[in-house]
């Protein structure tokens, strides 16, 4: 999602998007919890839990979707080697 932020900081929504689908959602969020602060309708549709539900299903089912599409090979969910697990790894295995 930091990738996506980057390049729609930068103006490129396609590659923010491409990056990941659903980081209007997190500006979304954040515009409304501002509107939330004055109006009684907003505040209580950010309590409900079947919002938050909602919320959170769809960005486990595009998580979901990208694990089985991208995972390892495509960034953006490219498997870094260089990371500190699997360098963790490759250290107990030998």
């Amino acid at each position: 999602m930091t990738r996506a932020f980057i390049h729609l900081a930068q103006g490129d929504i396609t590659t923010a998007f491409y990056y990941h689908p659903l980081f209007w959602v997190i500006i979304l969020l954040v515009l409304l919890y501002g509107v939330s602060l004055k109006k009684a309708v907003i505040a209580r549709l950010l309590t409900n839990k079947y919002w938050w539900i909602g919320i959170i299903s769809l960005f486990l089912v595009v998580y979901s979707y990208r694990m089985v599409q991208y995972f390892p090979h495509q960034a953006p969910l490219d498997f870094n080697f260089n990371a500190f697990l699997p360098r963790l790894w490759q250290i107990i295995a030998t």
